[in-house]
């Protein structure tokens, strides 16, 4: 990806290369919480941000990408997918005396799990993941689901329960339950929670968490860029690149990349200006999948984030 065009604003933070790779995988339990809407997102977002959580400004995806947020509590699951969502149903968390993450192999499997053992550590109270079948399911497939969470949370504590419906599984559990779950459209577990049994989500004893996993994007693993002006001797930079690329930027202004071979076959008094080339750049609300061409094409080099 090249633009022609120099002179984007570079992001405050703009520097993807090394251990790309392991950030997208980790990154979507790195939780930076940031909320929205009701006091009740709120407190939930204090809890899951161990006591920091920040509230979104009337541009939430602005306040994603400024503050880097991984994760958005907020009153209702909407079709907002720069970060992963949780939202709270009677949730109180002086009431919590035990967490249940429901799951079954969906796509918000992992992260109900992930927010169900952080909200097990912050408010002291055991927590646990289940996998409900039906009575035509097959339990190796249960079996399956959580042996993925148990190598990712090996103190999570799970189970497998054959049942005809998920109420059961809610109905049976002692007062003080706080149920997550992921959103529709998953899973069979998941579908019975909100379709015709929607009603389900109200007898949990404590209040139910639905949540909805979202692809990482760029701006959430981009770190610190160190950038030179354009009028930096060339020889002052190849000292200071490490052996990578350069980032040439004037001011907050992106002007392009220096290579290295071009860094160490200047001539002497060369500027970065005159052996800049036009900036290869990544968006910061671009997926990660989308940007792992140009991430594996640099490896270690610094590619440019603009806005």
């Amino acid at each position: 990806m090249t633009d022609n065009a120099p002179g984007h604003p570079l992001n405050d933070a703009a520097g993807l290369g090394e251990d790309a790779a392991d950030e997208r995988d980790s990154n979507a339990f790195a939780l930076r919480v940031l909320w929205t809407g009701t006091a009740e997102a709120r407190d939930l977002a204090r809890v899951l941000g161990e006591g920091v959580a920040h509230q979104a400004g009337t541009n939430v995806v602005a306040s994603c990408v400024k503050a880097r947020a991984t994760l958005l509590v907020a009153p209702a699951i909407t079709s907002f997918e720069l970060c992963s969502m949780a939202v709270p149903y009677g949730f109180t968390s002086s009431k919590t005396r035990l967490v249940v993450a429901a799951v079954g192999g969906g796509p918000h499997t992992l992260l109900a799990a992930h927010l169900a053992h952080r909200l097990s550590r912050q408010l002291g109270v055991p927590a646990f993941a289940v996998c409900g079948y039906g009575p035509s399911g097959l339990r190796a497939e249960a079996e399956g689901v959580l042996a993925e969470i148990a190598d990712r949370l090996p103190d999570l504590a799970v189970q497998a329960v054959q049942t005809p419906r998920p109420a059961a599984i809610v109905e049976g559990l002692p007062a003080g339950t706080l149920v997550v779950v992921g959103a529709p459209g998953g899973n069979w577990l998941e579908r019975r929670f909100f379709g015709p049994g929607a009603r389900i989500r109200a007898r949990a004893p404590d209040g139910v968490i639905v949540v909805k996993q979202a692809p990482t994007r760029v701006f959430q693993i981009m770190r610190p860029a160190v950038a030179f002006e354009p009028n930096m001797s060339a020889s002052d930079a190849v000292v200071l690149s490490g052996d990578r690329h350069v980032i040439v930027a004037h001011g907050e202004r992106l002007v392009g990349i220096a290579p290295l071979h071009a860094l160490q076959e200047a001539p002497a008094g060369a500027e970065l200006g005159e052996v800049a080339e036009n900036p290869i750049f990544l968006i910061a609300t671009q997926l990660t999948d989308h940007a792992s061409e140009l991430v594996d094409r640099y490896g270690d080099d610094p590619i440019p984030v603009v806005d």
